[in-house]
């Protein structure tokens, strides 16, 4: 019984520190957006570089030899066009923030340019050979030669409010999953089912126990029944109390606790415009951009 509500305890306690750590792994990473007419996404990764403005510049490098592949051109060079990037205390860049590159391209023996704006971005540290190099990634929004993209479409979140929260209603911790904290969504889910199997295993001891009562008459005996009756009883109540707070928590987290970022193109063209979100999601936007 100890060994028991000591593992129970530990189970419950362990979800705490899961809400912490580096964000979720971004879902564009792997599976970037489609783009549109003028526009299309290209995720660059590298892992050269120990510093974080080293990593950007070797992330520049990626995105020249992927648009050279992609539109079939000659780059020239990258250079830094604007840049208005905010980034929170730990670093990682605001999602009201943004950098924006021209690349030169030669064409024909001429100079000429198209645009880029890098969208966003994720890193870890990582141990390559015995050093701590970033593992980064990024996105980048390119508009197609022979077209002028408007960038202020793409917007980027990490919100995911009820899309979320009704399945973590259904099953404690899919939530979670569903926005990419697959760990903090294990240890909601694997707490909620110990406490559960925990709260009935102990009501059927309990039971057992006031059954073994009804069928002696001594009263010694009657005594330590009843008193392991009572402790189960305990156990229970306890497993009953960490259900429920692990679930309301799991509800709490699933609503409020950002999760991977994704990106949300928005058609500014129609007021009344459909909002395709990367995330699974769909909903409609009033919008009038001039």
């Amino acid at each position: 019984m100890r060994n028991y509500l000591c593992s129970l305890i530990l189970v419950l306690l362990v979800t705490i520190p899961a809400t912490a750590g580096n964000p979720p792994r971004a879902k564009w990473i792997g599976s970037p957006p489609s783009g549109n007419q003028t526009m299309y996404f290209v995720v660059v990764h590298t892992d050269a570089s120990s510093t974080l403005d080293g990593a950007r510049a070797y992330s520049l490098k990626e995105l020249a030899s992927n648009v050279e592949r992609t539109d079939k051109v000659s780059i020239n060079e990258v250079y830094s066009d604007k840049s208005k990037q905010k980034y929170d205390s730990d670093g990682h860049v605001d999602y009201s923030g943004y950098d924006e590159y021209s690349i030169e391209l030669l064409v024909e023996g001429s100079a000429a340019p198209i645009h880029s704006r890098r969208v966003d971005e994720y890193w870890k540290t990582v141990s390559i050979s015995g050093k701590q190099n970033l593992d980064y990634y990024a996105l980048y929004a390119v508009e197609r030669v022979g077209t002028r993209s408007d960038f202020s479409v793409i917007e980027v979140s990490n919100n995911y409010g009820i899309q979320s929260m009704w399945r973590s209603c259904i099953v404690p911790g899919w939530g979670q999953m569903y926005k990419g904290s697959y760990t903090k969504g294990g240890f909601m889910m694997g707490g909620t089912l110990v406490a559960a199997v925990g709260m009935v295993y102990a009501e059927t001891q309990r039971r057992d126990y006031v059954k073994y009562m009804s069928q002696t008459h001594d009263a010694n005996i009657i005594r330590f029944y009843q008193a392991k009756a009572n402790q189960f009883a305990t156990v229970r109540n306890i497993c009953i109390g960490s259900t429920a707070a692990v679930y309301i928590w799991n509800l709490v987290d699933a609503l409020a606790a950002p999760g991977a970022s994704y990106i949300i193109i928005r058609n500014n063209r129609i007021s009344m415009s459909p909002i395709t979100y990367y995330n699974g999601g769909v909903g409609i936007s009033a919008t009038y951009s001039f």
